[in-house]
């Protein structure tokens, strides 16, 4: 099973599995353990609303420790794996690792917006140098969705491709590479 204090041992698979370093994981660690806790103190894990009892974790939670759950979501989110496999890595069922997705996935965004350090959605978010500008491309991948029923949707959905409603997911910018022949 898969925690925190194991993976810590080694920086590099931490890096290779999470995507961040041990130094930013620890920076981003207090905001979202701020951001876990005022959502926790409103809500259930299933996301219903709390009523008398405050949030305490379980005995046998598979992510007892606020670094495990960060942890957690940020192997998700870096490996685009299965729920099935999160489940077989942090020794929980399907189910339940797809309800601490739903939870964590929006704390996580919470604490990168309070750090201001959320992604880039498009291009005009990016604040390059006009000069820096030309050095990157930006690469996505579509894939198909159900064909809007508004047409104003129908609209901005549209690629210019014929037959198929694709939305534009999984972008990046890169830098370019010039290779000498």
């Amino acid at each position: 099973m898969t925690n925190y204090q194991e993976l810590r041992v080694n920086p590099r698979k931490f890096l290779a599995m999470t995507g961040y370093t041990l130094e930013e994981f620890d920076h981003l660690l207090p905001y979202f353990q701020i951001q876990f806790f005022e959502a926790v103190e409103k809500q259930t894990l299933d996301g219903k609303a709390r009523k008398k009892r405050k949030y305490s974790p379980y005995k046998n939670s598979p992510l007892p420790t606020i670094e495990d759950k960060l942890l957690f979501i940020l192997i998700y989110l870096k490996q685009a794996t299965t729920q099935d496999v999160m489940g077989e890595l942090f020794g929980m069922d399907q189910p339940i690792a797809n309800k601490w997705i739903h939870r964590l996935s929006p704390i996580l965004n919470a604490a990168l917006a309070s750090l201001e350090m959320l992604p880039a959605r498009n291009v005009e978010q990016l604040s390059l140098d006009p000069e820096h500008q030309s050095l990157y491309f930006h690469d996505g991948t579509e894939r198909p969705i159900n064909r809007p029923l508004d047409t104003d949707n129908q609209k901005t959905d549209y690629s210019g491709k014929k037959n198929s409603t694709p939305s534009k997911t999984m972008s990046s910018l890169m830098p370019t590479v010039k290779f000498d022949s």
